[in-house]
């Protein structure tokens, strides 16, 4: 049975990674609030989920590009469902592919606001509901980031989408310093790996000459099936436990640092450890003898 007390929001929560989330978190016993374009996915996705594990499932059509709807949705959410425990920004989309040079730089806008504005406006809407209803109760905030972020690749033809999503990084920081104590909101970045989702079939539709290298990382991802979207669910479900109480601030990679966060003791410790700008130590050593 579900622990009726647990609501989470999650974007684009019907279809690829948040798909897999969604399932995680119901089995965990989350009841869930879905979000997306996809009227079918949604309702198919909601009644699975009721059915395996015997949860709530709240569904909305919502187009997130518009983000003047998003405080209208959030109004109308809690008319019939309780302030949402934690918010899972997850829908996007690489949006205009190619070289800057190359792009019209309205188009390249628009993939931009996409990707950055309609998050952008979840979390503050999300900040304000929380500021309203400050019962003290732990809230989580947790954002899918992509294009490799933290890592030491830069793709080409995805310039929007990459400065997107590092922004959304650096939003983070800043929500997790005005936000963390006054509000008790931890607020976190997953970068999930190279898994196969609808982005990766629009790389793929994209052709090599408007991404390069990207092209053939996608073909590989979908021929050898890429990395588990399991992986990142695993790192959601982590962050939301009350053993992770109080990791806030840092960005996570769902394949590489998910064992850390069974020992979360010394996060805590370690106020630079999975940043950004992190240099990890045991790679500089390495890199310093070679």
């Amino acid at each position: 049975m579900a622990n009726q007390d647990k609501f989470a929001l999650i974007t684009g929560g019907a279809k690829g990674i948040g798909k897999t989330i969604s399932s995680k978190l119901a089995s965990k016993g989350w009841n869930l609030i879905l979000w997306g374009r996809d009227v079918s996915a949604l309702n198919s996705e909601a009644e699975t989920l009721k059915k395996t594990y015997d949860v709530q499932v709240v569904t909305r059509s919502l187009d997130l590009s518009d983000v003047s709807l998003i405080p209208g949705a959030f109004e109308e959410l809690l008319q019939h469902s309780p302030m949402p425990d934690a918010l899972i920004c997850n829908a996007g989309n690489y949006g205009v592919l190619g070289s800057l040079k190359d792009v019209k730089i309205e188009d390249w806008k628009k993939s931009f606001d996409l990707n950055f504005f309609s998050v952008a406006g979840l979390i503050q809407q999300y900040l304000l509901l929380c500021e309203e209803n400050p019962d003290r109760k732990r809230r989580s905030i947790v954002l899918l980031s992509g294009s490799g972020l933290g890592g030491s690749k830069v793709w080409p033809g995805i310039s929007s989408y990459g400065c997107a999503k590092a922004a959304i990084y650096r939003l983070m920081e800043f929500v997790h310093e005005e936000a963390h104590i006054s509000l008790n909101l931890d607020v976190n970045c997953i970068a999930p790996g190279a898994v196969k989702t609808g982005i990766t079939e629009q790389a793929l539709g994209a052709g090599k000459d408007l991404i390069g290298s990207l092209f053939e990382a996608s073909m590989k991802v979908v021929n050898e099936g890429g990395d588990s979207p399991e992986l990142a669910a695993n790192v959601v479900s982590q962050l939301l436990s009350e053993a992770c109480a109080g990791i806030s601030g840092r960005l996570i990679s769902a394949k590489w640092d998910h064992q850390a966060l069974s020992n979360p003791e010394e996060i805590y410790k370690d106020a630079d450890l999975f940043r950004l700008r992190r240099i990890d130590q045991s790679l500089f050593i390495k890199g310093s003898n070679a």
